[in-house]
Protein backbone atom coordinates (compact mmCIF):
# COMPACT_ATOMS: atom_id res chain seq x y z
CA UNK A 1 0.00 0.00 0.00
CA UNK A 2 0.98 3.66 0.46
CA UNK A 3 1.15 5.69 3.62
CA UNK A 4 0.71 9.09 4.93
CA UNK A 5 2.55 11.03 7.69
CA UNK A 6 1.12 13.50 9.93
CA UNK A 7 3.08 14.79 13.41
CA UNK A 8 1.21 15.60 16.37
CA UNK A 9 3.03 18.21 18.79
CA UNK A 10 0.85 18.36 21.35
CA UNK A 11 -2.38 16.75 23.57
CA UNK A 12 -4.70 19.05 21.45
CA UNK A 13 -8.05 17.48 21.00
CA UNK A 14 -9.41 18.81 17.96
CA UNK A 15 -6.01 19.09 16.13
CA UNK A 16 -5.59 15.59 16.79
CA UNK A 17 -9.21 14.92 15.52
CA UNK A 18 -8.26 17.08 12.56
CA UNK A 19 -5.40 14.84 11.68
CA UNK A 20 -7.21 11.05 12.20
CA UNK A 21 -9.82 12.93 10.03
CA UNK A 22 -7.41 13.75 7.26
CA UNK A 23 -5.78 10.29 7.43
CA UNK A 24 -8.53 8.29 7.57
CA UNK A 25 -9.62 10.13 4.29
CA UNK A 26 -6.51 9.44 2.47
CA UNK A 27 -6.56 6.15 3.72
CA UNK A 28 -10.39 5.40 2.30
CA UNK A 29 -9.17 6.66 -1.22
CA UNK A 30 -6.26 4.29 -0.93
CA UNK A 31 -8.42 1.37 0.43
CA UNK A 32 -10.64 1.90 -2.73
CA UNK A 33 -7.49 1.87 -5.15
CA UNK A 34 -7.26 -1.55 -4.03
CA UNK A 35 -4.31 -1.63 -1.38
CA UNK A 36 -3.72 -0.82 1.72
CA UNK A 37 -3.05 2.42 3.21
CA UNK A 38 -0.43 2.95 6.00
CA UNK A 39 -2.02 5.41 8.63
CA UNK A 40 1.24 7.14 10.42
CA UNK A 41 -0.18 10.15 12.86
CA UNK A 42 3.16 10.19 14.17
CA UNK A 43 3.54 11.66 18.00
CA UNK A 44 6.74 13.62 19.14
CA UNK A 45 9.03 11.78 21.54
CA UNK A 46 9.62 15.29 22.96
CA UNK A 47 6.49 16.69 23.22
CA UNK A 48 5.46 16.91 27.68
CA UNK A 49 2.47 15.81 26.81
CA UNK A 50 2.73 12.96 24.51
CA UNK A 51 1.15 9.84 26.77
CA UNK A 52 -1.87 12.40 27.14
CA UNK A 53 -1.46 13.11 23.44
CA UNK A 54 -1.27 9.38 22.58
CA UNK A 55 -4.55 8.55 24.70
CA UNK A 56 -6.58 11.25 22.51
CA UNK A 57 -5.15 9.80 19.72
CA UNK A 58 -6.52 6.08 20.12
CA UNK A 59 -9.68 7.48 21.37
CA UNK A 60 -10.10 9.24 17.92
CA UNK A 61 -9.11 6.52 15.80
CA UNK A 62 -11.75 4.44 18.05
CA UNK A 63 -14.31 6.38 17.14
CA UNK A 64 -13.60 6.23 13.58
CA UNK A 65 -13.01 2.61 13.29
CA UNK A 66 -16.24 2.08 15.02
CA UNK A 67 -17.50 3.05 11.84
CA UNK A 68 -14.96 1.54 8.95
CA UNK A 69 -16.16 -0.79 6.34
CA UNK A 70 -14.36 -3.55 7.82
CA UNK A 71 -13.39 -5.02 4.69
CA UNK A 72 -11.58 -2.10 3.97
CA UNK A 73 -8.02 -3.26 5.32
CA UNK A 74 -5.43 -0.92 6.98
CA UNK A 75 -2.26 -0.55 8.99
CA UNK A 76 -0.64 1.86 11.72
CA UNK A 77 2.08 3.00 12.05
CA UNK A 78 2.58 4.77 15.44
CA UNK A 79 5.53 6.10 17.86
CA UNK A 80 6.28 3.73 20.53
CA UNK A 81 3.71 4.34 23.51
CA UNK A 82 4.43 5.65 26.49
CA UNK A 83 1.87 3.38 27.84
CA UNK A 84 2.95 -0.46 26.87
CA UNK A 85 0.43 -2.02 25.38
CA UNK A 86 -1.89 1.03 24.21
CA UNK A 87 -2.33 -0.14 20.86
CA UNK A 88 -2.55 -3.54 21.20
CA UNK A 89 -6.39 -4.52 21.20
CA UNK A 90 -7.19 -2.08 17.95
CA UNK A 91 -6.41 -5.88 16.90
CA UNK A 92 -9.90 -6.30 18.10
CA UNK A 93 -11.06 -4.31 14.48
CA UNK A 94 -11.13 -7.22 11.56
CA UNK A 95 -9.85 -4.09 9.35
CA UNK A 96 -6.14 -3.99 11.60
CA UNK A 97 -3.66 -6.26 9.03
CA UNK A 98 -0.71 -4.68 11.21
CA UNK A 99 0.63 -2.23 14.13
CA UNK A 100 4.50 -1.00 13.15
CA UNK A 101 6.13 0.77 15.48
CA UNK A 102 8.20 3.86 14.35
CA UNK A 103 11.38 4.65 15.96
CA UNK A 104 10.24 8.32 15.97
CA UNK A 105 13.88 9.75 16.80
CA UNK A 106 14.92 7.30 19.55
CA UNK A 107 18.52 5.96 19.57
CA UNK A 108 18.22 2.36 18.74
CA UNK A 109 18.55 0.62 21.72
CA UNK A 110 16.51 2.56 23.46
CA UNK A 111 13.96 2.23 20.59
CA UNK A 112 14.00 -1.83 20.72
CA UNK A 113 14.00 -1.59 24.98
CA UNK A 114 10.45 0.34 24.13
CA UNK A 115 9.35 -1.90 21.51
CA UNK A 116 9.99 -5.42 22.96
CA UNK A 117 7.65 -4.08 26.11
CA UNK A 118 4.47 -3.64 23.44
CA UNK A 119 2.94 -7.28 22.08
CA UNK A 120 2.06 -7.66 18.49
CA UNK A 121 4.01 -4.14 17.49
CA UNK A 122 7.18 -4.51 15.20
CA UNK A 123 9.64 -2.35 13.93
CA UNK A 124 9.59 -0.08 10.74
CA UNK A 125 12.45 1.77 12.32
CA UNK A 126 14.30 3.83 9.27
CA UNK A 127 16.95 6.14 11.50
CA UNK A 128 17.43 4.02 14.37
CA UNK A 129 18.30 1.31 11.70
CA UNK A 130 20.56 3.67 10.06
CA UNK A 131 21.96 5.67 13.13
CA UNK A 132 25.56 3.38 12.41
CA UNK A 133 26.18 3.59 9.00
CA UNK A 134 28.18 6.02 7.38
CA UNK A 135 30.10 6.75 4.06
CA UNK A 136 33.56 6.25 6.44
CA UNK A 137 33.60 2.59 6.67
CA UNK A 138 34.60 -0.25 4.95
CA UNK A 139 32.40 -2.38 3.34
CA UNK A 140 32.93 -4.93 5.90
CA UNK A 141 32.43 -2.49 9.24
CA UNK A 142 28.99 -1.30 7.10
CA UNK A 143 27.78 -4.55 6.65
CA UNK A 144 28.92 -5.45 10.51
CA UNK A 145 26.88 -2.65 11.75
CA UNK A 146 23.84 -3.26 9.44
CA UNK A 147 23.71 -6.66 10.59
CA UNK A 148 24.06 -5.75 14.27
CA UNK A 149 21.23 -3.26 13.54
CA UNK A 150 19.39 -5.63 11.59
CA UNK A 151 19.66 -8.13 14.96
CA UNK A 152 18.56 -5.78 17.77
CA UNK A 153 16.07 -4.67 15.90
CA UNK A 154 14.42 -8.44 14.96
CA UNK A 155 14.86 -9.56 18.61
CA UNK A 156 12.54 -6.29 19.69
CA UNK A 157 10.38 -7.04 17.13
CA UNK A 158 9.53 -10.55 17.79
Amino acid sequence: GTKMRSVILGANREGIKAIVKQQFEFAKVICDNGLVPIIEPEVDINIPDKKEAEAILKEEIEAVLDKWNQEDLIMFKFTIPTEANLYEDLYDYPCLVKIVALSGGYETDEACRLLKQNNRMIASFSRALLQNLFAYQSDEEFDKELKNAIDEIYDASI
